[in-house]
């Protein structure tokens, strides 16, 4: 556990610095220097290629997790593993690379002919896909060996890095908007080279296609991966779709301005990704030696403490909003996404506060149920987009995520409660939600301040010791108050 939170410590501090630098890039660089289209184009790009990704990859980045503890303490073993998977992903990427190729035409007729400049570059998004698929190889290679660090600064800080150095030489005119978009492929190749590197001075790895030791294990992985690979789809295609029906209906002008709107109540999330990533192993060592009894403490200190930490972000995102949106430039073309910050919000507060339920079931012997509710999920939020998009535009989008990730996680709660007997839950997460309640209507009687970057600071340090001080006293969390009577000794 130690471990963890060493892991998770460094890791979330490595993603901050990420989010501020994507701070910049969204809230600063993007709506300055580029149109509200322009920025849906790019993030657009992205978007997709993170949804295919699964595909891309037959589940890789789960399976790998799972499996590796039975193979991890013979060296040939590991590299048999390791190939197999290189392998895997490499037959995968080009399957779907000549499916997406062949059904070309019919991809495009889906979208409207406001998003025509998407398909001008379609072979940037697959390229970006080839890279982020290898990615995740390393990326599981490293998690595997709870080692989360170097993930987390290529996706949270070189990414992002890399990407606001090609805006400000756009911005210079030294490059036109086409080369921009060229460049994004490099910046995630970058990455993966890192990784590549990074892995083989962790622990040397080599190509071995005997297969002799592990091929004894390949109908249960190939069986795991069949699952897998759909329920991280279906997963990614919920989390990601609102984007590609944006784009689909309203075109890219307003994918822009969501897009920019959603990154703002994302940040609430950011924490839970470094926690998930380093317990994901733990989990798997945990499930395999059916040490439930450490499972259900970890997973309700991991709810406990999301849940702290997601109250105090959607709150001083919420009472600095104004302030936040009057700081973008050219705010007049992003504004009307204001009320989108509102529902992504709470949506990632919700998925937060239920820890990690979604690795939980995956990992164990009953991750088949997953696939079955993701993929009538993901049927559900599509059908909701289809809905209340025409009807409320961007905000409709939202409120379909919002449906679709609160009903995901009560129904993968329920069924963790039935099968495993464990809850994340306890009276203290229900403290946290109603403290937050409160602050957020102590934070209307802070007076204003002219100067916007003052209010944003002097409310925002208010709020939180408020915040802390309210948790402090009534001892929500025993590890939170230990960590606090620790500062307050040393001053």
């Amino acid at each position: 556990m130690n471990r963890i939170l060493k892991q998770s410590f460094w890791s979330t501090i490595i993603i901050y610095i990420g989010v501020v630098l994507g701070f910049i890039n969204s809230i600063f660089l993007f709506p300055k220097f580029l149109s509200p289209d322009q920025i849906g184009l790019i993030r657009q790009i992205i978007s997709a290629s993170t949804i295919l990704i699964p595909l891309a990859t037959f589940g890789v980045g789960a399976s790998y997790i799972k499996f590796y503890p039975i193979f991890k303490k013979n060296k040939n073993e590991k590299n048999e593993y390791f190939t197999f998977y290189f392998l895997i992903i490499s037959i995968s990427y080009l399957l779907i690379f000549s499916i997406l190729n062949f059904l070309f035409n019919d991809i495009k007729n889906l979208f409207t002919e406001k998003s025509e400049l998407l398909f001008q570059y379609f072979d940037i998004l697959l390229l970006i896909l080839l890279f982020m698929s290898f990615t995740s190889l390393f990326e599981a290679f490293l998690r595997s060996r709870y080692n989360t660090i170097m993930n987390n600064y290529v996706n949270g800080v070189s990414n992002r890095l890399l990407t606001s150095i090609s805006i400000i030489i756009f911005s210079y005119g030294l490059i036109s908007f086409n080369d921009l978009i060229f460049l994004q492929p490099l910046i995630y190749f970058i990455g993966l080279l890192i990784l590549i590197f990074y892995s083989y001075k962790i622990e040397k790895f080599t190509i071995n296609l005997n297969f002799q030791n592990i091929k004894k294990s390949f109908n249960k992985i190939i069986n795991f991966n069949a699952y897998s690979f759909l329920g991280a789809f279906s997963t990614m295609l919920v989390l990601n779709v609102d984007v590609l029906m944006v784009t689909s209906i309203l075109g890219l002008t307003e994918t822009g301005i969501y897009t920019t709107a959603f990154y703002i109540g994302m940040i609430i999330e950011i924490p839970r990704r470094a926690i998930s990533q380093i317990s994901t192993p733990y989990i798997s060592e945990n499930l395999k030696s059916n040490n439930y009894s450490k499972i259900e403490k970890n997973y309700r200190d991991v709810s406990l403490h999301q849940s702290m930490i997601g109250v105090i972000f959607l709150v001083l995102i919420l009472i600095n909003l104004d302030n936040i949106y009057n700081i973008i430039p050219n705010t007049e073309k992003f504004i009307s996404g204001k009320n989108v910050v509102y529902i992504i919000g709470i949506s990632k507060l919700i998925i937060m506060s239920f820890s990690y339920n979604s690795e939980l079931i995956s990992l164990s012997k009953y991750y088949r149920f997953t696939v079955i509710t993701i993929l009538s999920l993901a049927l559900l939020t599509i059908i909701l987009n289809v809905l209340l998009i025409p009807l409320y535009g961007m905000e409709g989008a939202a409120i379909a995520s919002l449906i679709s990730i609160t009903i995901f996680n009560i129904i993968k709660f329920l069924y963790i409660k039935l099968k495993m007997k464990i809850s994340p839950f306890s009276i203290d997460t229900f403290k946290i939600i109603l403290i937050g309640i409160f602050i957020y209507y102590f934070s209307s009687f802070i007076p204003q301040f002219e100067n916007i970057y003052l209010d944003i600071i002097l409310k925002s340090i208010i709020t939180i010791s408020f915040y802390i001080s309210i948790l402090y006293s009534l001892r929500i969390s025993p590890a939170f108050n230990k960590m606090m009577k620790k500062v307050i000794g040393k001053r």
